[in-house]
């Protein structure tokens, strides 16, 4: 069950640097990485040039430097979704600074691991970073964290930005973030396959009528409060997985009275074959007189199903579905090569401007005026630099996020067709959680469970749940058709009748397992 939490904090004078040795487990804080609580990422990025390599330099500068009382860093504190793994956690992080940070602020963050209550993994992240802004201008350590100068900004420190806003002003910032934050997460949750949601609004405005559950480190060290706590997150997650089970089922109700109809026909003209067969037995043939030996009898083939009444499959399929995004995704990913290009042409044209006008300066070989050209040479050299890193900088940006909304802004048809294939695949990820993906060149021998837009279920005799891919069918089964699907290679299958005395050999062996498996259990 993903878990939603974005807190934002506060660091004063003197407590950055060793705010930043925590979180990047340096200096005191360094432990061993295969201790129960793991670092899993660190890094950092919009360092000044003193402090490229540094980090921890830059947040000992202002500590240093910064006014009395004044603030170092900010902080957000985010849980990640436990349900992607540890690279796609780095990749939501570096998503979430690119949108949120950009490359206006010096940063850094780490992503730990500690074990949860529950003996499950409890990833979160640590992203601090200094509210005095980037603006292309050189400082020293010294300089950087002095009071900003508007009129010479170069004279000054770098201005720190939300400067002057009103309480209700920082509160509406905060819960706009926070509705960001449940945006990006679920949009790489999606992008994963995974159909967990979080949600950053509050209990009640979620409908939940219960107070939100609350216990200090303290009391958690008590065993009782403990195994309290984890009773109710074992409730929770019992809630959730009940919830999702209630998802996988509906999808296939809405077809149950239909199939059931269906299959009521079928099983009548079955019956009618079977007694057909039954009054006109076949004679054994005699073996001759002369030798011992006799003949067997071939096994009877059993012929492929063909059904007279076919299952009728309603909504989007996961095929229409995937096409749909294959589109979409292209349609991002041009989209987004459109922004870059477009937001790289001042850029271009500043470092063209600057190089030239650099040149000029070089190719004067006049001694009238030397010391002065050089000093120009010196700032149009460091002004290029600068548009150069920034250049860069938005040259390698991921501009999934924002060619998304623009997407959703100017074509809102294409938007909507892509929400509703996200809402399929995610309905599909649910009906087929549990079950094992059926694979070519294999048989698989049961009842048929479900036939709906997401696939087929079947269900073997050891009760093991087996997913199909409609496309793997030319002829669609029904639900409460015992069959054997048979693939080849190429991934298509045949559908034949179950053959009774297997079923009951299966259904047997898997009691005879359990059975056995009970027992072990006992002596132990």
């Amino acid at each position: 069950m993903a878990i939603a939490r974005l807190s934002v904090g506060i660091g004063k004078k003197g407590k950055a640097s060793p705010h930043a040795q925590y979180i990047a487990r340096e200096g005191k804080y360094e432990k061993d990485n295969d201790s129960l609580e793991k670092l899993e990422h660190t890094g950092h990025g919009n360092m000044p040039a003193w402090a490229e390599h540094n980090p921890n330099y830059f947040w000992q500068s202002a500590d240093e430097h910064e006014r009395k009382n004044g603030s170092t860093y900010r902080e957000h504190v985010i849980a990640l979704p436990r349900e992607l793994d540890s690279e796609q956690r780095h990749d939501l992080i570096k998503d979430w600074i690119d949108q949120e940070i950009g490359d206006k602020h010096a940063y850094q963050y780490a992503i730990h691991n500690p074990p949860a209550m529950d003996g499950k993994e409890q990833p979160h992240a640590h992203i601090m970073f200094s509210e005095r802004t980037r603006d292309g201008i050189e400082r020293d350590p010294d300089q950087y964290f002095k009071r900003y100068n508007g009129k010479n900004p170069e004279r000054g420190g770098a201005k720190k930005a939300n400067t002057g806003m009103k309480p209700a002003d920082r509160k509406a910032d905060l819960l706009a973030q926070r509705d960001r934050w449940e945006k990006t997460c679920n949009a790489h949750l999606e992008q994963a396959g995974r159909y967990e949601r979080i949600s950053m609004k509050s209990l009640k405005a979620q409908g939940i009528e219960r107070e939100p559950t609350n216990f200090t480190m303290t009391q958690l060290k008590k065993p009782e409060v403990k195994d309290t706590y984890k009773s109710l997150l074992e409730a929770k997650e019992q809630d959730h997985q009940a919830k999702l089970d209630i998802i996988r089922v509906l999808e296939g109700t809405a077809l149950t009275e239909i199939n059931r109809q269906l299959r009521k026909k079928e099983e009548k003209a079955q019956k009618q074959k079977e007694r057909k067969r039954t009054q006109k037995p076949t004679e054994p043939q005699k073996a001759p007189q002369a030798t011992i030996a006799t003949t067997t009898a071939p096994k009877p083939q059993r012929e492929p199903i063909k059904a007279t009444n076919i299952p009728i499959i309603e909504g989007q399929t996961v095929k229409e579905a995937l096409e749909v995004r294959q589109g979409y995704e292209k349609m991002v990913a041009l989209t987004a090569e459109k922004m870059r290009a477009k937001s790289l042409e001042p850029y271009k044209a500043d470092m063209t401007r600057l190089a030239a006008e650099h040149k000029a300066l070089k190719d004067n070989n006049s001694w009238f005026g030397k010391s002065k050209r050089e000093k120009q040479m010196q700032e149009l050299a460091t002004e290029y630099k600068g548009v150069k890193r920034d250049f860069n900088a938005i040259k390698e940006r991921d501009l999934t996020m924002q060619a998304k909304n623009y997407i959703k802004h100017k074509a809102p048809k294409a938007h909507a067709k892509h929400e509703q294939a996200s809402e399929t695949l995610n309905y599909h990820a649910s009906f087929r959680y549990g079950a094992t993906q059926a694979q070519a060149g294999r048989q698989y021998t049961g009842e048929i469970t479900a036939v709906n837009r997401f696939g087929v279920m079947q269900k073997t005799p050891t009760g093991k749940k087996i997913y199909h891919d409609l496309d793997s069918f030319e002829t669609l089964p029904n639900v409460g058709d015992r069959v054997t699907a048979i693939y080849n290679k190429d991934s298509k299958a045949e559908l034949v009748p179950a053959d009774k005395a297997e079923l009951t050999r299966q259904t047997q062996q898997a009691e005879l397992e359990r059975q056995q498996s009970k027992g072990i259990e006992l002596d132990r």
